[in-house]
């Protein structure tokens, strides 16, 4: 590639670009901060390059943007076709989440960004937490542990073990051989949708004293995602030497025929996340959370369970869960939530699921605001003892990181966050550095 030769243009509303000639990469824009992180302190400049993978062809002309918050844009400049390489020196106004962002020209929204975050320590809830949060909880856990229930173990059917396995059974078979066992477990909760998923025994696990597992599973019905996984949890009871109970969020049947959960996401759960939620009590997610309670009592009712490590991991909304279960029981030891949903659910941006039909600071969605925040996750992390780990995604739109920072800002316990600059909802927990990081913190925390 040639020597780019820069030439300054004028500051144009506070944003100042250089711009490049030269040879264009044929892989797309891209876009990157001068802090790897993204994380800058207050009132820091950041500056943004804006530039080209690889050689190869011109891209056509777009638009650089800066963004509070990804919807609002602040400035905009011109990137125009004989560019190369641009940078953008930015100071903002006031601390926050801002993102730099490229539309090509004839399109409607941006092909990539880069987030960054001035003062991460700032971020605080959206409104203080309910008086009676405490009691609320205290009460529904009282109603639960008021009616005692046995789980129900059954074997997986052999049609359950070809969905879960899609006929490669070489991973369950050698952790059977070895000692291992798993089973579909059912424990009523209530007059909700019991508690349902895998139980995962590692070999050699009767009179031992081991760490459990419990995993969680992102937002959706019909997906594969949202179910538990037979063949993760059995890896994760070899590698960590672990009872792993894997749950899926709704009370679901193990591994069914798609047709079950596509009528479950057409039918009975469709917009499950905004049911009943103009109340507290007949909002859907109250369930949700009995259930992880549920869950939380079976596991730490096993006699192999050593009593002290209980780690709750999971994305999305999997991440909310975890968080929740580090809030509402002093049992759990540790919490992974990657880019976790139900943080700051009222806020503006709003974490996932946001208010549903209600447009925040409409008179008709005051009670709705009121009654979701009793399942926000940022007031749950207040009250946790876990060390916790936390992935956040900096052009997270599902999941924006004012809510999730807001929620690690409360929790008083050992913990990690780390942002991916570039990592969307989906994306964030994949890349390297979150995937490198909370790799080690689950080997070293089951490793105590």
């Amino acid at each position: 590639m040639k020597k780019l030769l820069k030439s300054p243009l004028p500051v144009v509303a506070g944003l100042l670009l250089v711009w490049a000639v030269g040879l264009r990469a044929e892989s797309g824009f891209t876009v990157s901060s001068d802090h790897p992180d993204g994380i800058y302190a207050a009132g820091e400049k950041a500056v943004f390059t804006v530039g080209h993978s690889d050689d190869g062809p011109a891209l056509p002309a777009g638009d650089i943007s800066i963004r509070r918050d990804y919807w609002s844009v602040l400035e905009t400049a011109t990137l125009g076709a004989d560019t190369a390489q641009t940078t953008i020196d930015y100071t903002p106004p006031e601390n926050g989440w801002y993102v730099c962002a490229v539309t090509p020209a004839g399109e409607a929204k941006p092909i990539t960004a880069s987030g960054v975050v001035f003062d991460p320590d700032a971020f605080a809830p959206y409104q203080p937490e309910p008086a009676d949060f405490d009691a609320f909880w205290a009460a529904q856990k009282a109603r639960l542990a008021a009616q005692q229930a046995e789980p129900v173990f059954t074997p997986l059917t052999p049609e359950q073990l070809e969905i879960e396995t899609k006929g490669n059974d070489k991973v369950v078979v050698a952790f059977q051989e070895a000692g291992g066992t798993f089973n579909n477990v059912e424990i009523p909760c209530l007059d909700y949708r019991p508690v349902r998923g895998y139980y995962v025994v590692p070999p050699h696990a009767e009179g031992a004293k081991l760490p459990v597992i419990v995993t969680y599973h992102a937002a959706g019905v019909s997906g594969a995602w949202c179910r538990a996984n037979l063949i993760a949890s059995i890896q994760r009871a070899k590698q960590f030497n672990a009872i792993v109970l894997d749950m899926n969020a709704h009370g679901m049947l193990n591994g069914q025929p798609q047709a079950y959960y596509d009528d479950l996401a057409k039918g009975e759960l469709a917009d499950y996340s905004h049911q009943g939620n103009e109340s507290r009590e007949s909002y859907y997610m109250l369930g949700m959370v009995l259930r992880l309670v549920r869950g939380l009592d079976f596991v730490c009712a096993q006699p192999e369970w050593d009593g002290r490590r209980l780690l709750c991991m999971g994305t999305s909304q999997g991440g909310a869960q975890a968080l929740i279960a580090a809030g509402i029981d002093s049992r759990v030891s540790a919490a992974v939530g990657q880019v976790p949903a139900m943080c700051g659910i009222g806020g503006s941006p709003a974490g996932w699921p946001k208010l549903g039909k209600y447009k925040l600071g409409a008179p008709e969605a005051a009670p709705v605001v009121e009654a979701m925040s009793y399942y926000d996750a940022i007031y749950f992390s207040a009250r946790s003892q876990a060390e916790t780990f936390i992935g956040v995604g900096l052009i997270d739109t599902t999941c924006p990181p004012p809510g999730v920072y807001a929620a690690y800002n409360q929790i008083k316990q050992a913990k990690q966050i780390v942002p991916a600059p570039d990592g969307t909802h989906h994306s964030a927990p994949n890349t390297p550095d979150v995937k490198k990081e909370s790799a080690a913190f689950i080997k070293a925390h089951l490793a105590n």
